[in-house]
């Protein structure tokens, strides 16, 4: 990775909009919130592999571009501390990646068929095609237990002095479940869909300088770059 300076500019923001928390920031805390910040832009920086014209009128182009978008809303919202915000953006995210890897599986659908397109009817026709199906369901599940409020969660009861705390535990948490859906969005969307269409040499050394080593590695073994 070529670019481990880029973190700097997303630390001065946070300096500059939210002092406190970036006043009382543990070096685990920020050690955990640099980690969180490539993990994201591993996913901005394959999401915009796809940033072409040949991709414009694809079924998945509007979906990988909200896709990168909400990814990239995680790291505005830690310092608020509000882990139904970060829930809540959590679930957007596999909302979008299940219809991105839907769309891939569909090229024939358009992109309004898949956006409407019932989750349990994706499921099934999905069966038997994906490598990491089992974990994204759960996690589908998981997310939209807690948004609708199938029941009670700590999340509800709203503590100011709580919000204004800073939870490396919460950076961790959220950390972990980036990581899992940047694995189900790399094995099941992301390689297939390049390996299919190429990518230029241009891209590949893109890829290679600015994504995470082992994100980097994975593509290497999945002959992508």
């Amino acid at each position: 990775m070529n670019n481990k300076w880029i973190v700097n500019n997303y630390l001065e923001y946070i300096r500059e909009h939210y002092p406190i928390y970036h006043e009382k920031m543990s070096d685990e805390t920020l050690n955990q919130l640099k980690d969180l910040y490539f993990s994201v832009n591993d996913i901005f920086v394959m999401c915009n592999i796809f940033d072409k014209s040949e991709y414009i009128e694809k079924n998945f182009y509007s979906l990988i571009c909200e896709f990168k978008s909400y990814a990239s809303r995680l790291l505005l919202i830690i310092p608020i501390n509000d882990k139904y915000l970060v829930d809540s953006l959590l679930r957007l995210l596999i909302e979008k990646l299940y219809r991105m890897i839907y769309a891939h599986h569909n090229a024939h659908l358009l992109e309004s068929s898949i956006r409407n397109h019932e989750r349990r009817k994706m499921s099934t026709r999905l069966t038997g095609k994906l490598n990491k199906k089992e974990e994204l369901d759960i996690l589908y599940g998981d997310y939209s237990e807690l948004i609708h409020h199938s029941s009670p969660t700590t999340t509800d009861l709203l503590n100011f002095r709580k919000l204004g705390e800073v939870d490396v535990g919460l950076v961790r948490y959220i950390n972990d479940q980036v990581e899992m859906i940047k694995e189900i969005f790399m094995l099941d969307f992301f390689i297939p869909k390049v390996k299919v269409n190429h990518i230029e040499l241009a891209s590949k050394l893109t890829l290679k300088g600015q994504l995470k080593e082992h994100t980097s590695k994975l593509l290497e073994e999945e002959c992508v770059i």
